[in-house]
Parts: C-alpha cells; structure tokens; sequence
C-alpha cells in the first residue's frame, strides 16, 4: 500500500511535511518563529559557530597588536666572581663590574613599516569576516533543518488524524458486516475482508504514529523545545510566487556572503606573502638601570635604534607563488556557489510551480475518493457491489488523503526552502507558516 511504501522510506520522515497553515483560533502548535529562535540559540551547530566567530575576532585583533608599539621590561641579578673598579689619580674608586650586579632594562619597539604584518592584519579580520558568515550560514541551514522537521511534524499530525478517522470507518464496517452476518445475508468472505481491512487501518494509525514521534524527537534535539500537537489544519491558497528573475536578482545568501570574504581572505594573504619579500623598517628606545656604571659612572642610560632588515629566500618567493594560487582557486571556487545558489533558487521555484499542480490534482483525487468511499458503501448496503468494493474504496480513500497531504506538504516546505535558498527567513511574508 501507498502509506507503507512511503513510511519504509526515511527520506518521508521530512516530506510528510503537513498542511500549510493552522488556524490562529485553534492554533496548539507553537509558531514556527519560536523553534527557529531556539535553535540558533540552543542548538549544537550554532553554539559551536558563535565560539569560532568570537576566536577569530580575538585572532584578528591579535594581529592588530604585531602593528603596535610593545613595552617590555627585564629585571637581571648577576653575581661575578670578582668586584672590577679601578682607582683615579686623585680620585675616588670607581667600581666597573660590582661583583653584586643588578640591571634592570626597559624598552620600547616600534614597527614602523612592515607591509606584510599589516596584510596578516588584513587577512586575519578577513578571517573573522568568515566566522560571522559562517555563523549566519549555520543559521540558515538550521532553519532548514527546523522548518523541514516542522512541516514533518505537522505532515505526521494530519496522517495521524486521517489515519484514525479511516480506522473509524473500518470498525463501522466491521460491525455492520458482522451484523449482516448475522442475519445471514453477508458471506464468512466479507466479513474476513472487513476484518483484514479494520488490521490495515490500525498498522496505519501505528505507522502514523510512529512518524510522529521520531520527527517530534528530532525537533525537539535541535531546539530543545518540545512540540505540542496542532488540532487544526487549513490548505494553502495554491497562490503563484513572485516571478523567478524577482528572486534572482534579489538574493543576498549567507554562502556568497561566505565566498565573498574567504575571497578576500585569500587575496590578503597573497599580498602577505609577496610582502614578506620587501624591508623592514623598526624602531626601539631601551633605558638601562644598573649599579654597573663602567666608566661613564652613569647608572642610568639610554640608546635609540632604527633598525632596517630586509631577508630573501627561495622558501618566502614560492610561498608567494602558492598563495597567488590558492587565490585564485578561491575564486574560481566563489563562482562556483554562486551559481550553486542560483541552481538551489530555480530548483526550489519550480518545485513550488509544480507542487501548486500537484496539490490541486491531490486534493481533487483526495475529495473524489472520499465520495466514492461513501457510494460505494451505500450500494454495498443496497446490495449492489461488493465488500470487496467497499474495502477497496476505503483503501484507495486513505492512500488518497496520504497523497493530499504529501501534496500540500511539499508545496508548503519548497515555498519556505525557496525563501531560504535566496537569503530570506522562512517566516518572511508570504512565506506558508506566517499564521499570526
């Protein structure tokens, strides 16, 4: 049967995907909006992006700190075998080198051009500039994940429901049957096949079930917010979206936004590495406190430097090569998400194009069954068809439904993934589960 063939498959657990909207009155389930907050907050994924944002930004300002002036300062005891002084004529002692040595250093670096340190810089902030995409990125793919499990969880609901309502009708039949039975006016067969089919109907309220507390679970885990069952469903207006070139043109997706600074991440440490092959200019101010005067007397003194280095190696000019690669990999890299992005836009459009189809088609076929169901019944008392033709009409009724509901619930999930694929939230307007 349908409803079996699709429960054996685990990718339904995410297309039994529900009705499109729940009535504001009778509206049990919590909103959409509140699971998705939960998860960017709460779930694993998007705690794990938040410390990797933070690290790189200290990493960043790390490399801001090589660009600034640094103070240190170094205290040495030294103990020498033997006391140095000398004696002046007519003067006093003058000790050199006390055999109780204390110095006590003080200096001051300046960094005053050295390109490749400020292209690190660069190229560190670049870094941090992909941590926070990547966080957004992380949140986008939660919100697929969430609204793919809501609409599973709404999809295991409306099963649930139509799957105890078609239990039900088989438990009337049966007990119809067995009074006919009675009367001696249904055969043992009829009353087998209406027993068989009240079987059928509870494996399928079972499965039903089943569906719903796996996806219920799994929400739960990437939200930690328990689901509370809807008690009301309503169908999507079958609406047609925007024109395609409207969200192709106005996409601005978490992944571009990722390429575009790992692009630029890329080229900052090209320019780094072709930086480290030029001079370096510094500066430092050192003041030196001793007991140890020599033969200045002094016991404070100071010295100024400018120092200028400049080093060549065969290592330093082929790491310049590679980073010049490894730039345009990347580029070459950013064009391919970006078309990416607009194959997941076109795909996820025309799924919305076709699910509008699919849905009325279902619906159709879904209230067709259901009128012969109660025909075929009818006749069935009136003696003109078979338990066999009833039995087949009840089955075809909920495999009907099944698909009704499969319908409407791939439309409502492409209409959120097509907002999704082109940056926006799948609580946007005119997104399906915008209710309130």
């Amino acid at each position: 049967m349908l409803l079996r063939h699709l429960l054996s498959r685990s990718s339904q657990l995410i297309i039994f995907c529900g009705i499109l909207l729940i009535s504001s009155s009778a509206w049990a389930l919590q909103p959409l909006a509140e699971f998705l907050n939960q998860a960017r907050s709460r779930s694993f994924d998007a705690r794990e992006a938040d410390v990797a944002a933070r690290q790189r930004s200290l990493e960043s300002e790390a490399a801001f700190g090589r660009l600034l002036p640094t103070v240190s300062a170094r205290g040495v005891y030294t103990r020498n075998q033997y006391e140095t002084a000398v004696t002046l004529p007519n003067g006093p002692s003058i000790v050199i080198t006390p055999q109780n040595q204390l110095d006590a250093i003080f200096q001051v670096d300046l960094p005053i051009l050295d390109l490749a340190s400020h292209h690190r810089y660069r190229q560190a902030s670049r870094a941090a500039d992909v941590a926070e995409s990547q966080r957004a990125l992380v949140g986008a793919r939660l919100d697929q994940a969430v609204t793919r499990l809501y609409f599973s969880f709404l999809g295991a609901g409306a099963l649930f429901e139509a799957s105890k309502r078609s239990l039900a009708i088989a438990e009337d039949n049966l007990k119809f049957i067995n009074t006919r039975r009675e009367l001696g006016v249904a055969s043992e067969l009829d009353q087998e096949r209406a027993r068989a089919n009240l079987e059928r109907a509870k494996q399928d309220v079972t499965d039903a079930q089943l569906v719903g507390l796996t996806v219920a679970r799994q929400l739960q885990t990437l939200t930690g917010l328990t689901p509370t069952p809807a008690d009301s469903y309503l169908t999507d207006d079958l609406h047609a979206e925007p024109p395609l070139s409207a969200w192709l043109s106005a996409q601005d997706t978490p992944e571009e936004r990722v390429q575009a600074a790992l692009s630029e991440m890329a080229r900052e440490g090209e320019k780094a590495a072709k930086a480290a092959l030029l001079p370096t200019l510094s500066a430092n101010a050192q003041e030196r406190v001793s007991n140890a005067g020599g033969f200045s007397g002094h016991s404070s003194t100071y010295a100024l430097q400018a120092v200028l280095s400049w080093r060549l190696d065969y290592s330093t000019y082929k790491t310049a090569q590679a980073q010049a690669l490894g730039s345009e990999a990347q580029s070459i890299h950013t064009a391919r998400v970006r078309r990416g992005v607009d194959d997941a836009i076109f795909d996820a459009y025309h799924r919305v194009v076709s699910g509008i189809a699919r849905s009325a088609s279902a619906r159709a076929q879904a209230e067709a069954s259901k009128k012969a169901e109660a025909l075929a019944l009818e006749r069935y008392k009136a003696g003109t068809l078979t338990q066999l033709d009833v039995t087949q009409s009840q089955r075809d009724a909920f495999q009907a439904e099944a698909a009704r509901i499969q319908a409407d619930a791939d439309l409502a999930f492409s209409r959120a993934l097509l907002r999704i694929a082109s940056g926006q939230s799948p609580v946007a307007a005119g997104a399906p589960q915008q209710i309130r």
